[in-house]
């Protein structure tokens, strides 16, 4: 038995590889490749990496971590970050195929038979088919000819059949007819001459240099989308004179170095019609997955910068509602400065008045006090002057009138007063130059405050009033000496 399987061992070693044991190398070749970077693009945001896709999750830590990232939910079972032994390290795989059937609600049989021993034991063959319906649940089935899907299917896993297969196929054609303007109707056909490939490409140069910091899951974009290095399209000028195995390399090679999409296809096996619909459908899709990320993030940049112009917005109306608020204060409180002023303007005003009126009815008592004392001295001079017609005549004489004496309320106090002393002062001389009489009793009046300024005139007019007493006396003489004659 072993000689005889040992021969056909020998012998099937000998046999040339069928175009079908071929198609299914390249295929996991591809398949390799593009879960790798899948795998570690997501990876990358908890800095982790694999290198081998048979052997790194045998532990089952990075599969669960794996499993979140893509999910975006969170594990709810504990697991042992460091599995040291085989026991720990199935029971981390067993919590992870937990975590898709009970979480992610898909039903590990209906997408593969992978069981934790095939992760243990690194089963590539079963571990791929697992990333494959992974993959397409999740960037595959929920492509929209226009775009702007999120390249997720929300299904549940019963309902990834093949009808769904074949709906997302189509869209994933689709949209690349409507991007490129192209009528791509098969992966086979419509790609191998390279042209609808370079016409995605060039559409990423529509993205500006602000999204530099766009995260296409792990792309490394040097330039217009992603790098801080300007990415240059113009190494993609002038492909269309080259064939298409020559364009095909560059667009690979472009989109490897700048788009983070790897290298699954090859140039000649996809223009000879030998490449498989799967790779070249799984290198579509990571040009379409790669460009909606792409999209999305100038989306939520603009979003970004509007809610940022929002927020500056509403710091400018607050402050402006603080100045306004400000404003009214201050004018409140200026229009109670005033108001507070006017009214002690105003009190100001009614107190002066009060002090004037009691001046003005001060001066008005004393100007009236003392032209009462001018009319008793008037009425006294009067009737002096009726007695001696009286004696002299042996008749019975008129009384006198006094002269009308008012004071000038026009004027200031110190003018009336003034005014009324300067009357008084001419009468009395008058008085003094008629008649000595010692019943008449000299005129007092508030000279007091003019004697120190008015002194000098004040002993002219002594001197005058002893010539007129001097004149006064010989006149009375020359007059007794009449009457007794």
């Amino acid at each position: 038995m072993s000689t005889s399987t040992s021969a056909e061992g020998s012998t099937s070693s000998t046999q040339p590889i069928s175009q079908t044991q071929l198609a299914q190398s390249r295929w996991e070749s591809a398949q390799e490749k593009a879960f790798l970077s899948w795998v570690n693009s997501l990876l990358s945001k908890k800095n982790l990496k694999i290198e081998n896709i048979s052997t790194d999750f045998s532990d089952g830590t990075k599969l669960i971590y794996f499993l979140e990232l893509v999910s975006n939910k969170k594990c709810r079972r504990k697991f042992n970050p460091e599995p040291k032994d085989k026991i720990n390290r199935i029971q981390n795989i067993t919590i992870a195929l937990w975590f898709i059937e009970e979480e992610l609600d898909i039903k590990i049989r209906s997408i593969s038979s992978i069981g934790a021993e095939d992760f243990y034991d690194g089963n590539k063959k079963m571990i791929f088919g697992f990333l494959w319906s992974l993959y397409r649940k999740f960037r595959i089935l929920g492509i929209r000819a226009n775009g702007g899907g999120s390249g997720e299917s929300s299904s549940s896993s019963s309902q990834i059949i093949s009808t769904e297969q074949t709906e997302a196929e189509n869209n994933l054609l689709a949209w690349c007819s409507n991007l490129t303007g192209m009528n791509v109707t098969q992966f086979k056909n419509g790609f191998k001459d390279g042209l609808a490939f370079l016409s995605m490409a060039r559409q990423f140069s529509q993205f500006p240099s602000s999204t530099s910091d766009l995260a296409l899951e792990g792309a490394n974009l040097k330039g217009g989308i992603l790098g801080q290095e300007e990415l240059s399209f113009n190494q993609l000028d002038g492909l269309e004179g080259l064939d298409s195995i020559a364009r095909l390399n560059a667009v690979f090679d472009f989109a490897e170095k700048n788009l983070n999409i790897p290298k699954l296809l090859d140039a000649e096996d996809l223009v000879n019609g030998n490449a498989d619909d799967r790779t070249v459908m799984l290198y579509t899709s990571m040009f379409y997955n790669a460009y909606e990320m792409a999209a999305k993030k100038v989306a939520r940049q603009e979003k970004s910068q509007n809610q940022l112009l929002l927020e500056q917005v509403k710091e400018l109306a607050e402050q402006e509602r603080i100045n306004i608020s400000k404003e009214f204060e201050l004018e409140s409180m200026l229009n109670m400065y005033t108001q507070e002023l006017s009214t002690q303007r105003f009190e100001r005003m009614v107190m002066e008045r009060m002090v004037k009126e009691q001046e003005n009815q001060q001066l008005l008592s004393n100007l009236l006090l003392l032209r009462d004392q001018l009319e008793d001295h008037q009425i006294k001079l009067c009737k002096l002057q009726q007695n001696v017609q009286e004696e002299a005549t042996g008749k019975r004489a008129p009384l006198w009138g006094c002269p009308l004496i008012s004071a000038d309320l026009s004027k200031d106090q110190f003018e009336q007063i003034q005014l009324l002393g300067d009357l008084l002062e001419e009468e009395s001389n008058r008085i003094n130059r008629i008649v000595q009489v010692s019943e008449v009793k000299p005129i007092s009046f508030l000279k007091n405050k003019f004697q120190n300024s008015n002194q000098s005139d004040d002993n002219e007019n002594n001197n005058e009033n002893d010539e007129n007493n001097n004149k006064s006396n010989n006149n009375n003489e020359n007059f007794d000496s009449t009457t007794t004659t």
